[in-house]
């Protein structure tokens, strides 16, 4: 779905010259027996955490080349000393009580219009994404009310949207394969014209991660890239 452009200029980068923009990246702190519990039967808590660890890194780095305000919106709250670490110069948004579609519906409702007047939320688990898809999605946001990027297990890596619509979110099966159909649908059903990215791998089990880097899917993301490696021939060797 698509409506010709409302006539807001974009640069030569492909990032809206007007307005205000932000890119938030939404993540748990990677701690061992919370972060990534897919790669837990695999990798242990602790392999898993760095796993996360490695991702989140590598997703910071995309984050902070956006040329938008950066966030991270995160989990618990009292990861906020940890987070300012890994993430110096981004905002900081402690995620709201509920189900993942009630903290991005909150997280969109906290930042648009007080903080910028388009967001784009990433999760960490596509460390891959390239900077340039996420401007794309801002500056597309000149022409539609909300952009996705789809990932192969039929949820989303990406979210932009130029207004707080809780309907997209709140009581979505988040997790499951229906995510990014559903929310289409949604979508659809409130009159909202969608824009979509190319279809990513996300990062969730062993077979991800190791389909990932045969294909070279990695090799932009120098953090995850070397843990995941790391990880894999690790778990190959201790199965043998």
């Amino acid at each position: 779905m698509s409506r010709p452009g409302r006539g807001r200029p974009t640069d030569g980068d492909g990032a809206p010259t007007g307005g205000r923009s932000a890119i938030v990246v939404i993540t748990k702190e990677p701690v061992a027996g919370a972060a990534k519990t897919r790669l837990i039967p695999a990798f242990g808590p602790g392999g898993a955490a760095r796993a996360a660890a490695a991702m989140l890194a590598d997703t910071l780095t995309v984050a902070g080349a956006v040329g938008a305000a950066p966030w991270v919106c995160f989990t618990p709250p009292g990861a906020r000393a940890r987070l300012a670490r890994l993430a110096p110069g981004f905002g900081l948004l402690p995620q709201r009580d509920g189900d993942l579609g009630d903290r991005l519906a909150a997280c969109f409702g906290d930042l648009l219009g007080s903080a910028a007047a388009r967001v784009a939320i990433v999760a960490a688990d596509t460390p891959q994404l390239p900077a340039a898809s996420c401007r794309r999605a801002l500056a597309w946001l000149d022409q539609v009310d909300v952009v996705l990027g789809p990932c192969v297990d039929g949820g989303y890596y990406l979210v932009a949207a130029v207004a707080c619509w809780p309907e997209l979110f709140v009581g979505v099966p988040m997790g499951s394969d229906a995510v990014f159909e559903e929310t289409i649908a949604r979508a659809s059903r409130l009159g909202l014209a969608v824009g979509l990215l190319p279809v990513l791998r996300d990062l969730d089990r062993v077979e991800d991660l190791t389909e990932a880097l045969a294909a070279g899917e990695l090799d932009g993301c120098p953090h995850t890239r070397v843990r995941v490696a790391e990880l894999l021939a690790t778990a190959r060797t201790v199965s043998s």
